[in-house]
């Protein structure tokens, strides 16, 4: 079965995507989480790197993710060393989940934040782009994140304009309502992922090229909702 790239602007709603993902039968990765590991995993590479570059992010041996958020959030020459630090990790762990997932008989979704920016779409068969308008994210980001207007703003400029990613992206899920739209937005998209794979052949090693191959020229930029 073919392996997705989901991805989105902060506070799109990938986490909750993917959980909607997970539920319908997908084999998922969880970047997201894996970075939660990192932090707090003390022999982890991310967690001795951070601790080097920036020690005073730390509480009782404890990354701090708020600090550590408004240290590099501010300074994007300390968020470059960030990014650099962390992506290089969970972009190894990703390309070993890939690897295995090609062998699943099912269909695999990975959510990566920085999917497009950091150029990585050309690891899987497909990319599913989740899309909301900037005045909602600017609202979520407000509430969840208890960021100024301002600061909401100034994180999502840091993220490749949507309309580029709209450009690149194989599929796009709106989600600018609410949790019940977005899973029939979801529920929608997965009828048309499995439908192509229905024929058991289409399981076997030997096909599973040729019918991610069909599934893609199919629903090329196909736009739900």
């Amino acid at each position: 079965m073919p392996v997705f790239g989901l991805t989105g602007d902060l506070a799109s709603g990938k986490s909750t995507a993917l959980k909607f993902f997970k539920k319908k039968g997908a084999v998922i990765f969880d970047a997201d989480k894996l970075v939660h590991e990192y932090y707090e995993k003390r022999k982890s590479k991310v967690y001795e790197k951070i601790a080097s570059v920036f020690p005073e992010t730390f509480r009782r041996k404890t990354i701090d993710r708020k600090i550590l958020g408004k240290i590099v959030f501010s300074n994007r020459k300390k968020l470059k060393i960030l990014e650099k630090i962390v992506h290089k990790e969970v972009i190894a762990d990703l390309k070993k989940w890939i690897k295995t997932a090609k062998k699943s008989k099912k269909i695999c979704v990975a959510e990566v934040q920085l999917l497009f920016e950091k150029r990585l779409e050309k690891l899987f068969d497909g990319t599913i782009l989740i899309y909301t308008p900037r005045s909602i994210l600017i609202k979520r980001i407000k509430n969840n994140l208890g960021l100024s207007r301002r600061n909401a703003m100034a994180r999502l400029k840091l993220y490749k304009p949507v309309t580029k990613k709209i450009k690149g992206a194989d599929f796009i899920i709106n989600n600018n309502s609410n949790t019940k739209a977005l899973k029939n937005e979801i529920n929608a998209l997965w009828d048309k992922l499995t439908q192509p794979f229905q024929n058991k052949v289409c399981l076997s090693v030997k096909h599973r090229k040729a019918a991610a191959k069909i599934l893609l020229e199919k629903y090329f930029k196909k736009r739900l909702g």
